[in-house]
């Protein structure tokens, strides 16, 4: 691969686009190929990246100049695309969520395994400021431990080009907590530590368009008794995104992306106030840096930064709060194999009937 990495994009859809025009950015890097049944967006978006395009994806994996792929499809297609990839012997970066089970996940982390393929994991919240400036700011240990976490992020319905068919359906999307805050899911667990149960209760009030809950409040218990809150959907006739941070030593709150941050340390009178151009400044784009490093994984064969593994972790708890909302019981992790295969078999088979 002296001439850098040869990319075959999976989708032609908006994230795709993101995706592909970062890693077209890169030196080292080129985007060879993209793949989508619909075959204007496939030309299209080939076009501006002086790519192929193809409406098979048997055509994009038998070619040999496609070092590896880009997973950015719906939700539900995640798995069958990853596990075809691995199988095809290419490298794989799969948008988040990683899948809409942890059985899935573990199907899709084997495949890549046995087929001695890297895979990498879409979870590009942890580089957007300021929730990467947050996290280099407290692991520096400027406040100290943090133990604690709430983080609020709601809004109304899908609208515009993103209200397609498959995001109206639970078992394609997997609602809120899968299509939308598997990123904050998986910031929680940046700061906090891995998650040991979950207690949730979602419901269903103002958007019936969707098979799904518009409302998800979840609670998840970290080890060393650390907590974190998360507050999401669709169900607010105003849109909110915010969080606060607990620590040993001070406080942090935050407010929107690329918004700024508010911190106060024990002993402090006033707290200090940054905007969001100052805990922005000197951070690379966070969909640029993502594709960097899985391209820098791939040509120096060293292990993802975002490998399956931390995947598999989000859409765990994911899916453990719905067990939880069903059962009306807090849920330990990990999540029994027999349950989530229990879950991915029905989720699957309704999805088809969907189709």
């Amino acid at each position: 691969m002296s001439e850098g990495l040869r990319l075959g994009m999976i989708g032609a859809g908006g994230m795709a686009r993101s995706l592909a025009t970062a890693a077209a950015e890169l030196d080292d890097c080129k985007v060879v190929c993209v793949q989508d049944p619909l075959s204007d967006p496939a030309q299209q978006l080939a076009a501006e990246l002086g790519a192929d395009s193809c409406q098979q994806l048997e055509e994009l994996l038998s070619r040999s100049d496609v070092d590896a792929v880009v997973v950015a499809a719906p939700n539900y297609l995640h798995k069958e695309l990853t596990v075809a990839a691995a199988g095809a012997g290419k490298h794989i970066f799969c948008e988040k969520p990683m899948a809409l089970s942890a059985a899935d996940a573990q199907q899709m982390i084997a495949a890549a395994r046995e087929a001695g393929v890297k895979l990498m994991i879409g979870q590009v919240l942890r580089y957007v400021p300021p929730f990467a400036w947050i996290k280099d700011f407290i692991d520096a240990d400027n406040l100290g431990e943090p133990f604690a976490m709430q983080t609020t992020r709601i809004s109304g319905p899908w609208h515009g080009h993103y209200a397609q068919s498959w995001r109206m359906q639970r078992e394609k999307c997997g609602g809120p907590l899968f299509e939308i805050s598997a990123h904050e899911i998986d910031y929680m667990r940046q700061l906090l530590g891995e998650a040991r149960s979950v207690y949730a209760h979602l419901g269903q009030f103002t958007y019936f368009e969707v098979d799904y809950e518009d409302l998800a409040y979840v609670m998840v218990n970290f080890e060393d008794n650390k907590v974190g809150c998360l507050l999401a959907g669709f169900a607010s006739h105003m849109g909110a995104y915010d969080g606060k941070i607990l620590c040993t030593d001070g406080t942090l709150f935050f407010t929107d992306f690329g918004g700024g941050v508010s911190y106060q340390r024990r002993g402090e009178e006033e707290p200090t106030t940054l905007t969001g151009d100052e805990v922005g400044e000197g951070y690379e784009p966070g969909v640029r840096r993502e594709m960097r490093e899985f391209v820098e994984a791939v040509l120096n064969d060293t292990e993802p930064t975002i490998p399956g593994e931390e995947g598999l972790r989000n859409t765990e708890i994911a899916e453990a709060a719905h067990i939880s909302g069903e059962q009306g019981q807090p849920v330990s992790l990990p999540l029994s194999g027999t349950e989530s295969r229990r879950r991915a078999k029905a989720a699957m088979a309704t999805a088809r009937g969907q189709g």
